[in-house]
């Protein structure tokens, strides 16, 4: 049988008073009272039940279940065991020690029921072996944390990491960071290497380290297993390490992310820091001591190399799940970090900002269109107001966009035959940008090779034409969601996934928007260029232009699950108790809103083969 204690918390700490000096009790919460030993075993006991459930290191587990296990074995109120533990319990709502043994009813105990209840076997379902450390409905609290960076060269990320480090200490978390240049490159890459006789040197032969690791494995994603490799390397077991955060300084492609989001689908978030262009130049040539000219150089290859492997910086940016400012003001950008680390933790009394609200909404726009390149979706906002929403996609007639309905004579739901793109079987801006260049090889007699011709002229500008499409881009169809209900957008803001392009910025200039905020970069767009008198890009005081702004905050892709109390990935969260009074939340106590649990999908089906078998012979079942 599994070992229990039906005692009080002091009761069990006098019991096992030969721990004393080894280790460490942690109250995680009401029914979850924890003891992290020095050797690296963990023993978590649940008042509500009365049972252990140890984990850690192997011998160290081992080693403090014997001994709790022996201080025990003559306790009063209590019973001790040294076989298989059983799942750790659900939180219950009463913290008062009461035994989970229930002894069957008269009529589960009889001949007849107990004949006619089927076997697992018999009915299709596994009895798993129990593997004894599979946690399964238990309030899970030592969940590993890792946080990727990713910012333009010359952002000082040591401010981030340093209040990101101060902030998860308070969560009882231990730090660990990894430089991907020092840590990952350097053991990967043989070439490029030099004396680095000056800065410039040094960040020049990483970035050419890493193009050539991407280049020659033929992965992009090659740093971000080498990431994953050294974080498996550094546990001294094969179990995870509790309450262990890894900051990852910083990544450059969008597979990096990728490829962490597949290996820690539950436990990688990417944080963005913005640091403007003149603040960026202005820290390579103060502080590292880079000439003008160099640090424009790495910065304009850092943003978006022109190379499938080349640094993206611009591309990865926008992938993040949280965005911070980086401007000088410290002050600010702690309260942005730690309201980021709270809402991970669970704080339920931090709910979303108007533009994280909105550019959710945007996103959710974005979801309906049905375009054959890219989905986008915008929102016109005025005194923290939804006004008009809008996504790209085909107009039709009397106004609006296409959606789908339901046919009565198909009994389904359909798209019109020739409405949207799809539908069509052809996107009609890449098909006339194809007829543009026919048009030029016929007419240019003396190429010798029309195909490489046509190639070439496949690499120009011509490729960023977009005025041949039939789609309603998503920031016009929001102003014109507007203009069909006789709102006025003018001084209203605008908020959209990806950056307008040249056509939609100047009819949002003419509506009277005064500022867009955008999350993801659109390097087609000739936006600023075009209207440097009424487009002013960043973050400006200017009132005589329209401010287009980088998004700041909780972003749309973790936004459901963080903010909703009860639908999301994560546990529910509660801010009254029974009386209607408001429930305190201490970071000290606090754990992480969604748990990477260090099993698989088959440790948690044998976990449940195992308490099902359980649950059959409590009700009379025969095995």
């Amino acid at each position: 049988m599994a070992l229990r204690f039906s005692g009080t918390f002091d009761e069990l700490q006098t019991k096992l008073a030969v721990l004393k000096g080894q280790g460490q009790w942690r109250h995680v919460n009401d029914n979850q009272k924890q003891f992290q030993h020095n050797n690296g075993g963990v023993a978590n006991w649940y008042p509500s039940t009365g049972s252990f459930y140890f984990q850690g290191k192997d011998e160290g587990r081992k080693k403090l279940e014997e001994v709790v296990t022996a201080a025990l074995s003559d306790t009063a109120g209590g019973s001790a065991a040294a076989s298989e533990q059983t799942a750790p319990p659900s939180p219950q709502p009463s913290t008062s020690v009461k035994s989970t043994e229930r002894k069957p009813q008269a009529s589960q105990t009889t001949e007849s029921s107990r004949s006619e209840a089927p076997s697992p076997a018999a009915s299709g379902i596994a009895e798993s072996a129990p593997t004894g450390h599979t946690p399964l409905g238990q309030t899970f609290s030592e969940s590993e944390l890792i946080i990727g960076l990713v910012g333009a060269v010359g952002t000082e990320l040591k401010k981030v990491i340093d209040t990101l480090s101060d902030r998860l200490k308070v969560f009882g978390y231990v730090v660990s960071q990894i430089r991907v240049s020092d840590e990952i490159i350097t053991t990967i890459s043989t070439k490029n290497k030099t004396d680095h006789q000056s800065e410039f040197n040094r960040i020049e032969s990483m970035m050419n380290a890493g193009d050539l690791a991407r280049k020659e494995s033929g992965d992009n994603a090659v740093l971000a297993l080498g990431i994953a490799a050294k974080i498996a390397h550094d546990r001294t077991s094969k179990t995870h390490l509790p309450r262990r955060a890894y900051i990852v300084n910083s990544l450059k492609h969008p597979e990096e992310v990728e490829r962490l989001r597949e290996i820690y689908p539950q436990g990688f978030y990417l944080l963005g820091v913005h640091s403007d262009q003149p603040r960026r130049h202005q820290y390579l040539v103060n502080e590292k001591r880079l000439t003008p000219e160099q640090a424009t150089l790495l910065m304009d290859r850092d943003e978006n190399e022109n190379l499938e492997y080349g640094q993206r910086t611009s591309d990865t940016f926008h992938m993040s799940d949280f965005f911070v400012r980086l401007d000088g003001n410290d002050d600010k950008l702690k309260d942005s970090i730690w309201r980021i680390l709270d809402i991970l933790f669970g704080d339920p009394y931090r709910t979303p900002t108007f533009d994280e609200f909105a550019m959710f909404m945007a996103f959710s726009a974005s979801l309906r269109s049905a375009d054959l390149s890219r989905q986008v979706g915008a929102v016109v906002a005025k005194d923290n107001e939804i006004l008009a929403t809008g996504a790209n996609d085909c107009p039709r007639f009397g106004g609006g966009l296409y959606w789908p309905d339901y046919d009565e004579g198909k009994r389904r739901i359909v798209d019109r035959d020739d409405g949207r793109d799809y539908m069509r079987g052809q996107d009609s801006n890449k098909f006339e940008q194809a007829r543009i260049i026919d048009d030029i090889i016929k007419n240019v007699e003396a190429v010798a090779d029309k195909e490489k011709f046509r190639k070439a002229l496949e690499q120009t500008r011509i490729s960023d034409l977009t005025e041949f499409g039939r789609v309603v881009h998503a920031e016009m169809e929001s102003l014109l969601a507007c203009a069909r209900n006789s709102i006025s957008a003018r001084g209203a803001t605008v908020y959209c996934t990806t950056f307008p392009c040249h056509n939609c910025a100047k009819h949002i200039i003419a509506a009277g928007v005064r500022r867009v905020v955008y999350v993801e970069p659109y390097p087609k767009s000739k936006a600023a260029e075009f209207h440097t008198d009424s487009i002013t890009l960043g973050f400006s005081d200017n009132e005589k232009t329209v401010r287009f702004e980088p998004f700041v905050g909780v972003g749309p892709r973790r936004f459901f699950d963080l903010f909703s109390m009860r639908l999301g990935s994560g546990y529910r969260l509660k801010r009254k108790d029974r009386n209607g009074a408001t429930l305190q939340w201490k970071p000290e106590s606090a754990r992480l809103r969604i748990q990477m649990l260090p099993f698989s999908y088959l440790d948690l089906e044998t976990a449940a083969g195992r308490l099902f078998s359980q649950h059959r012979k409590k009700l009379g079942a025969q095995s």
